[in-house]
């Protein structure tokens, strides 16, 4: 039911599937997701007959565990009426979907959301994630321009830009020109990569390819739907089924 969850990025090695195909992995760890809230809305939905306005939840799902206290005061109160004794690094808004009685009671404000609830072996997913910042970089490290030459007399057009205009027709410089400036720090979003395996005792999951952000950043996993299948040698890795 659910499509969406939290996770840490532990970093990166490789696996190889059973065919001998080696793949780039990328390992996360899914700490607690959290229930903290939810918001009740009327929304149309897609049933058997057609489109139809129904009773809709939204649930908000807080993850990474802070001190209550030094939690900001108006999600502070929030989670202390909701009965958490620990707080919050992030909370989100992650899905909206009918409200069943099944829904209801597997989804409860206090209540956990567990790797097995969103994702399995095989699933295509898509990842974001906040980049790593470089802070005011140059063309050259921050699109991989040339440069100058370092010949015939110049003696700083190594990393310059060079020229950025035109005529004088249209006498500006258009928008968007690739230029110096703030790299990095960005969120970012990767599709398709696939569950290649999970460990619901550690609450670890590989994915195939990188994602963006360092070690130990946030990750937002969302299913798309799809499947994918991607055979692990577990044996190779010393992995159990």
């Amino acid at each position: 039911m659910l499509n969406t969850i939290f996770a840490t990025k532990l970093g990166m090695t490789q696996a190889w599937s059973k065919t001998g195909k080696r793949l780039a992995v990328t390992k996360c760890r899914v700490a607690d997701n959290m229930i903290v809230g939810e918001q009740k809305i009327s929304a149309t939905q897609k049933t058997p007959q057609g489109n139809a306005l129904m009773d809709c939840r939204i649930i908000e799902v807080g993850y990474g565990k802070k001190k209550l206290k030094n939690v900001p005061k108006p999600l502070r109160s929030r989670l202390e009426k909701s009965g958490f004794s620990v707080g919050v690094q992030k909370v989100q808004g992650i899905q909206r979907f009918a409200e069943t009685p099944e829904s209801v009671e597997t989804f409860k404000v206090g209540g956990m959301v567990k790797t097995s609830d969103v994702l399995k072996v095989g699933d295509v997913v898509e990842v974001q994630g906040k980049t790593i910042g470089h802070g005011f970089t140059g063309v050259v490290k921050r699109y991989g321009f040339a440069g100058g030459p370092a010949t015939h007399g110049q003696s700083d057009r190594e990393r310059a830009v060079g020229s950025i205009g035109n005529r004088t027709t249209p006498g500006r410089v258009f928008k968007n020109k690739r230029m110096h400036g703030h790299s990095g720090d960005e969120t970012k979003t990767v599709t398709g990569l696939v569950v290649l395996y999970v460990d619901p005792v550690g609450q670890e999951v590989w994915l195939s390819g990188p994602v963006p952000g360092a070690t130990s950043g946030l990750l937002r996993i969302r299913k798309t739907g799809s499947q994918k299948v991607v055979e692990l040698d577990l044996n190779l890795l010393g992995l159990q089924s």
